[in-house]
C-alpha cells in the first residue's frame, strides 16, 4: 500500500531544509528538498479537489483570505482564476500576471519585480519567478532538438506491433486509451508546427492560445476523428520530421525568434520547441500504458 505523508511530515520537512540552507550546508539542503518535493507532490495527488466546481471554490476561499490580508492584486488574480476553471477556459496572463516570491522571506510580488523585497530588503535577484508549467523552464536548442527526435523515435516504439483495435481500447472508463493520446499529440504537434513558422516568417507575432491539454476533440481549433492509430502514427510521424527539417536549418538567431502568447507572454521558437517537448514526455508513459491496456503504475 502505498504511504501517503502527513501534512505535519511536509512543514517539519521544509523546516528542515530551511534550516540546513541558512546554515550554509547547502548539499544536505538540497537533498532535504528533493524529498519534501516528492512528499509534496505525493500528498498533492492523494488531496486533490475534483476538477471543476470544487477547485473554483478553492480558488475563492483563497482569493478571500487575500483580500482579507490586503493583497488586493492577489486576491483579483484568484477570483479571475476562479471564474476561467469555472468556464472551463484558459487564463491568460493579463489576468494573471507574472508572480515572484522572495527566497528569504516568502514575500509574493505580482506583475513587476520590485528593486528590493519590501518585507526583508534583498534585491530583486533573490527573487525567484514561478512559471505556469515546467514545460516553460529554460532548455538549450540542442537539448530541444534531441529531445524532439527522441520523441519520435519513443512514440513509434511505444505502439510497434499492436493492432488498430487493441490501441483504441481505453485502459479505464475515464482514462484515453492509445489511439486518443496519439490523437492529442499528433493535434499537438501542428500547433507547434504552425507556432514556429509564424515566428520564423512574421515579426513577433501574437499567438493563439490552443489547449495543448486539451482531450482530442476539445479545443475549437480541432476536431475528434474517427483515424486509426496507424494512420495517426503516420501522420504524427510526418508532423515531427517537417518541425524537426525547419529547426535543423537554424541558426542561433532563428531559434531565438519571439513571439507572444496569451498565456505566456514572450515566448520563442527554442522555449516552444521545448515545450512541446516536454508536453510529449509527460504522456509517454501513458502512451505505453495505454497500449499494454493498463493505467501508468499498474503491473505489466
Amino acid at each position: 500500500m502505498r504511504r501517503y505523508p502527513r501534512p505535519r511530515d511536509i512543514v517539519d520537512l521544509a523546516a528542515l531544509a530551511r534550516t540546513l540552507e541558512l546554515g550554509g550546508i547547502y548539499n544536505s539542503a538540497k537533498l532535504v528538498r528533493a524529498v519534501l518535493d516528492r512528499e509534496l507532490l505525493r500528498l498533492a495527488d492523494a488531496r486533490r479537489p475534483a476538477a471543476g466546481e470544487d477547485a473554483a471554490v478553492a480558488l475563492e476561499e483563497m482569493a478571500e483570505r487575500a483580500a482579507r490580508d490586503g493583497e488586493a492584486d492577489l486576491a483579483a488574480a484568484l477570483g479571475a482564476a476562479a471564474d476561467a476553471v469555472r468556464r472551463d477556459a484558459s487564463l491568460l496572463l493579463v489576468d494573471a500576471p507574472p508572480v515572484f516570491v522572495c527566497r528569504s522571506c516568502g514575500e509574493l510580488a505580482l506583475g513587476t519585480l520590485p528593486e528590493r523585497c519590501p518585507r526583508c530588503e534583498t534585491p530583486a535577484l533573490v527573487y525567484r519567478e514561478h512559471l505556469a508549467t515546467w514545460f516553460l523552464e529554460p532548455m538549450t536548442a540542442p537539448e530541444a532538438l534531441a529531445a524532439l527526435e527522441a520523441g519520435r523515435v519513443g512514440v513509434a516504439a511505444a505502439i510497434v506491433g499492436r493492432s488498430d483495435e487493441a490501441l483504441a481500447r481505453r485502459p479505464r472508463p475515464a482514462e484515453w486509451s492509445a489511439r486518443e493520446t496519439l490523437e492529442h499529440l499528433t493535434f499537438t504537434e501542428g500547433l507547434l508546427t504552425e507556432r514556429m513558422r509564424r515566428m520564423l516568417n512574421d515579426a513577433d507575432p501574437d499567438l493563439v492560445a490552443s489547449a495543448a491539454w486539451a482531450a482530442p476533440g476539445g479545443d475549437d481549433s480541432t476536431t475528434a476523428t474517427a483515424d486509426p492509430a496507424s494512420v495517426l502514427l503516420s501522420r504524427f510521424g510526418e508532423r515531427r520530421e517537417a518541425t524537426l527539417a525547419i529547426l535543423r536549418t537554424l541558426d542561433d538567431a532563428g531559434w531565438e525568434r519571439p513571439g507572444r502568447h496569451p498565456e505566456w507572454g514572450k515566448v520563442s521558437v527554442r522555449s516552444q520547441a521545448a515545450y512541446f517537448a516536454r508536453h510529449q514526455a509527460s504522456h509517454m508513459a501513458q502512451l505505453v500504458a495505454a497500449a499494454d491496456g493498463r493505467v501508468p503504475g499498474e503491473a505489466r
